[in-house]
């Protein structure tokens, strides 16, 4: 108990920072990350009430009505190559490597593991002949479930 207890002063102390993100892409590819802006997993409920004098309140858990979302963004570079194309059914997991060392992704601080995936969507960033920038790429992707390990 006292050992818990330590450990959890520890994590509040020293949280975790994730400065640096992999995604690795069917067990083959490695793509370093820009940002990731959403990893959503939403659940739905409806409630129902008893009648009479009862003042109980029961949770049903509704079907999934919407798919679960990851956003990836990325930096292209001049040899781009996309393991994400558009529609593309992922066959092997995506894994998502998140570390607070630059380079250092074999011992991350955190690890989402991305099972059914589907690539939804592709955004480009803005493209300005005014003003220079670095050409991004927004990658929006469905999942059916999710698992997350502490480094």
């Amino acid at each position: 108990m006292a050992l818990d207890r330590e450990r959890g002063n520890g994590m509040l102390k020293n949280p975790a920072v994730n400065f640096n993100f992999l995604l690795r892409v069917e067990g083959n590819y490695d793509l370093p990350c820009k940002k990731i802006s959403a990893v959503t997993r939403e659940l739905e409920y409806e409630s129902i009430q008893e009648g009479g004098v009862n003042d109980y309140v029961h949770l049903r858990r509704k079907p999934v009505s919407a798919p679960f979302i990851l956003e990836v963004e990325r930096y292209v570079c001049p040899e781009y190559f996309d393991p994400l194309p558009l529609g593309k059914q992922l066959d092997m997991p995506l894994v998502l490597y998140v570390s607070s060392v630059a380079g250092a992704f074999g011992r991350p601080v955190r690890t989402f593991t991305f099972y059914g995936c589907t690539v939804m969507g592709k955004t480009y960033g803005e493209l300005d002949a005014g003003g220079s920038g670095l050409l991004t790429e927004t990658t929006k992707i469905a999942y059916q479930r999710l698992m997350v390990e502490s480094g």
